[in-house]
């Protein structure tokens, strides 16, 4: 298990006895989104300090920092690509490797405070204060859909396992979309 605090840090848990093993530290605000790399052996933190942050799980080393002018909300990984969403009204597709951008996609006012990646990796999904969620063509940068409904900002996004379906969460009355 690994989680991101406002203490700074992002932690790892094993899961079958309780215990914390390893510590990443290094972010000057709280931590607000982790991810795990697919073969488990990197993890990906964000946080209100303006950065993303790549980390050597078996060392707890950071190996890289993604530097922004804005809070990281929302990080994600799909193979050896990441994403990082924030406050600056964009999402950024990273290479993993190289570290090299992408592509940015352009979400609106107020930022993005949510990003998953789709299970077969063509997708992503962003939600954010613009009171919408939008899905989007990784390979293209191209906006696919926008979901709407919502009375105030969308503050989580989900994928069922068929793709099929997204959930939408907020701070209003509404809950999904379909």
């Amino acid at each position: 298990v690994l989680t991101g605090s406002d203490d700074q840090t992002a932690r790892l848990w094993n899961v079958a006895t309780g215990e914390q093993t390893r510590e990443f530290e290094g972010h000057g605000k709280g931590v607000n989104s982790v991810a795990f790399s697919p073969d488990g052996s990197q993890v990906l933190t964000g946080s209100g300090d303006n950065t993303a942050r790549l980390w050597q799980v078996s060392t707890a080393k950071e190996v890289h920092r993604f530097e922004g002018s804005y809070r990281v909300k929302s990080v994600a990984f799909f193979g050896r690509q990441i994403v990082i969403g924030g406050a600056d009204e964009t999402a950024r597709l990273w290479n993993a490797d190289s570290r090299e951008m992408v592509r940015g996609f352009a979400i609106g006012r107020n930022g993005v405070n949510s990003v998953v990646f789709s299970h077969d990796g063509r997708q992503m999904l962003t939600g954010g204060w613009d009171k919408s969620a939008r899905l989007w063509d990784v390979a293209t940068g191209r906006e696919v859909r926008r979901f709407e409904g919502h009375s105030r900002g969308v503050t989580s996004v989900a994928f069922s396992p068929n793709g099929r379906h997204l959930a939408t969460g907020s701070g209003d009355l509404f809950g999904s979309t379909t």
